[in-house]
């Protein structure tokens, strides 16, 4: 495969069709309608179930579903940090990212962290996919798949507009218009979502962000009498985003004395960053048993993130983590001091293309229905990286430009990847049994081109290389029973995959690829508006990676780090169900219940001296559990409906204290102890939000959302510098007209 030009090769798509009736072309789901008959767990959140939340944070969305760690980080859910089933959560660099069927990460395979995530507000159905099922879905299997579904094409002419205002001077907008004529269809949205931020700098300052979103898909298909059904879609979109964030958090003192406040230090903090998307969907039908679809996508990402990164010759993450050993650079970083603040600029410009194509063909033999897929993709992408450090003073609380560093002196490299990955896989449904045995290979080039920091023009006169290659097979199996009952049970077996990352330019092993067996039983029922499942999970690692970031509070090398065996054993449920209709009570109001719970208990197995990143520095001994992924998750929604009319959800969250460093035995709250370097975990925390929609008529609904109703302004993490609570009490009133 090595230098094959990227569209020399026809490779089909990951996308999952129904069955052979399906219209040929739909929108690329990996689950698909019959989900009581998938073999791993699956959840879906349906375009209905975000209309009633009105919630344009993913993470507080993505909560409903079971198995699934989050950190929050900026309190609006623009970087979210998803982990499922005791992967890592750091920027959801361990778990596969879609977009319609479309890995989304910038740099999924040469450099993972997911900066980049899509508006939300744009999509109307979320798909998350765990267990065996999800073997189809890589590079990343071993927790799971999340495909995100932007607005589809209508069947005839639709239009809407929604239009939100609250608190923090937040504003949202959102116009989408499509149509179906003949053969041809199309549809467009155009967002704009902004907010001053509620974060309170010191001597004031915009702490929000504006975010632009504009998408857009036209498509042609042959007419429904046509021989051979085929369709073709362009899709395309382009987003930009200011953003005043920052990796700054707090001291446990200043936390208490105000949870909003952010340092002096981090008025220049600053992301900005554009991205681009574009992408020909193909999908043929030659034969009524045989569909054929193929994708090609291109993904340009831009982003440039400007942070202070020491005040007074230490470390931001130092000085805040040990304020009293660094009162002086404590006090240049708050403004309370003049003094030198080393400032970072982190350009970095990704690309990834590829083209993907997928088989699928339908036959029965007897009384057995069959299904034969095979599908195969190529990839590559690159990250180049251009990190510039410069020197500014603080001067009575204000920070001046001293010195303009040159571009690159403080890392200047290219990452890239090639990649040829696919499967095969081959269903076979008889009676009330299905059976899926299936296999998938990724083969993998990886390729680090340092040029050096005082090499700017990149001349090579420096240049350091590194590369590392591997293939790997990854078989999986799993089954599906229809009771008499008409509940179903399943489960599987797979081995689970994740890429080693950037090779290393230094003398040390290069990293192996992560792998674990991944085993889970599950059980799943659907009668009579009561639906119910649980899970049981267990991931055992052969090879758990770590990894140094700067977002999880390492030196930000990007180096990948074997820590040898560790295992995640769990169990997680859901129960949803109409109170009113179980009590058998007749009414014109519903009072829909739903409860999602998750137990996790990961564990390292090896004893082994750990090279820093969220895991930190030092001996880590086997049993020790691994941090940031909470024992327990509860996520319970409770609503009151009056059909056609209104609604109300009110949704509560609970995590349990949560380790945020490797260990065993008490565990050490910020509360506990003099610094945050001593700490190992954060407090429980309950949130509760509230959302709800009234019907003018039938095309005008008002809507009010109330984040964090009871203004609960905990510690949620230790990440990425010093501890930070997420987005405390605030309001969102608007309104949503339709025409169609």
């Amino acid at each position: 495969m090595k230098n094959t030009y990227l569209f020399g090769i026809l490779v089909c798509s990951l996308n999952l069709i129904a069955d052979p009736d399906t219209t040929l072309l739909n929108e690329v789901t990996i689950i698909g309608s019959r989900m009581e008959r998938i073999t791993g767990s699956g959840e879906q959140i349906s375009a209905e179930r975000l209309l009633r939340l009105n919630q344009p944070d993913f993470t507080k969305v993505l909560r409903l579903v079971p198995g699934v760690n989050i950190r929050d980080e900026e309190g609006f859910g623009l970087r979210p940090n998803i982990g499922m089933r005791g992967t890592s959560v750091d920027r959801s660099r361990k778990i596969t990212l879609m977009e319609d069927g479309i890995l989304i990460a910038p740099a999924p395979y040469a450099d993972p962290p997911a900066y980049y995530f899509p508006t939300f507000m744009r999509m109307e159905g979320v798909e998350v996919l765990k267990g065996s099922s999800q073997i189809k879905y890589g590079p990343y299997t071993i927790g799971g798949a999340i495909n995100l579904l932007s607005t589809s094409i209508p069947d005839r002419f639709k239009a809407s507009l929604s239009a939100a205002y609250g608190t923090f001077n937040t504003s949202q907008l959102r116009i989408t218009a499509g149509d179906t004529k003949g053969n041809f269809s199309y549809v467009f949205d155009a967002g704009r979502w902004a907010t001053d931020g509620f974060r309170q700098l010191d001597n004031g300052g915009n702490t929000g962000f504006e975010r632009r979103d504009f998408m857009g898909k036209i498509r042609y298909e042959t007419p429904s009498n046509a021989k051979i059904k085929q369709s073709i879609m362009l899709k395309f979109m382009a987003m930009t985003e200011n953003s005043n964030e920052t990796y700054q958090g707090l001291t446990f003192q200043d936390w208490q004395s105000n949870p909003l406040r952010r340092y002096a230090s981090s008025q220049l903090d600053k992301l900005d960053m554009n991205h681009q998307h574009i992408s020909l969907h193909y999908a043929i039908q030659p034969h009524k048993d045989l569909i054929i679809t193929t994708q090609i996508y291109q993904n340009n990402t831009f982003r440039i993130w400007n942070r202070a990164a020491s005040a007074g010759g230490q470390s931001v993450l130092n000085i805040i983590n040990n304020q009293s050993n660094f009162t002086t650079p404590y006090q240049i970083l708050t403004g309370l001091a003049d003094g030198q603040i080393q400032y970072q600029s982190a350009p970095r410009t990704y690309l990834s293309n590829g083209i993907q194509s997928q088989a699928k063909y339908f036959f029965n033999f007897g009384q057995v229905k069959n299904t034969f897929s095979a599908a195969i993709r190529y990839h590559i992408d690159e990250s180049d990286r251009r990190n510039t450090r410069s020197i500014y003073q603080m001067t009575e609380g204000k920070l001046i430009l001293t010195q303009a560093g040159i571009s690159g002196n403080a890392e200047n490299q290219i990452r890239k990847a090639e990649a040829l990955s696919g499967f095969v896989n081959y269903d076979a449904e008889f009676g009330r049994l299905l059976l899926s045995a299936g296999v998938r290979i990724e083969d993998v080039t990886l390729q680090v081109l340092d040029y050096g920091t005082q090499d700017n023009a990149r001349t090579g006169a420096n240049l350091k290389t590194a590369s590392n290659s591997l293939t790997v097979l990854l078989p999986g199996v799993g089954f599906n029973y229809q009771t008499h009952s008409g509940s179903h049970l399943f489960g599987g077996i797979y081995k689970g995959f994740s890429p080693p990352g950037p090779p290393r330019l230094d003398s040390i092993r290069q990293a192996e690829a992560e792998t674990a067996f991944n085993y889970e039983l599950g059980y799943r029922i659907s009668k009579d508006q009561f639906q119910f499942v649980a899970t049981v999970f267990y991931n055992d690692y052969i090879n758990i990676l770590g990894s140094d970031a700067a977002s999880t509070g390492g030196m930000g090398t990007g180096n990948m780090y074997n820590a040898g065996r560790a295992t995640t054993l769990g169990f997680e449920f859901t129960a949803e169900s109409d109170l009113l209709h179980l009590l058998q009570y007749n009414s014109s109001f519903q009072l829909p219940l739903r409860i999602a719970y998750t137990y996790s208990d990961s564990r390292f197995r090896e004893t082994f001296i750990n090279a820093g990143g969220d895991w930190g520095t030092g001996q880590i001994n086997a049993g020790d559990l691994i941090p940031f992924i909470n024992p327990h998750i509860l996520t319970a929604t409770l609503g009151l409906d009056r059909l056609d009319r209104w609604n109300f959800t009110l949704i509560a969250r609970y995590t349990s204290a949560m380790r945020v460093r490797p260990g065993q035995g008490a565990l050490i709250f910020p509360d506990q102890v003099t610094d945050l370097s001593q700490m190992n975990a954060v407090r429980s925390n309950w949130f509760f939000d509230l959302s709800g929609n009234y019907h003018l008529t039938p095309k005008v609904a008002l809507t009010a959302l109330i984040n964090n109703l009871f203004n609960n302004l905990a510690i949620v993490s230790n990440l990425p510098q010093g501890v930070r609570t997420g987005m405390p009490f605030s309001v969102l009133a608007g309104v949503r007209f339709q025409i169609q």
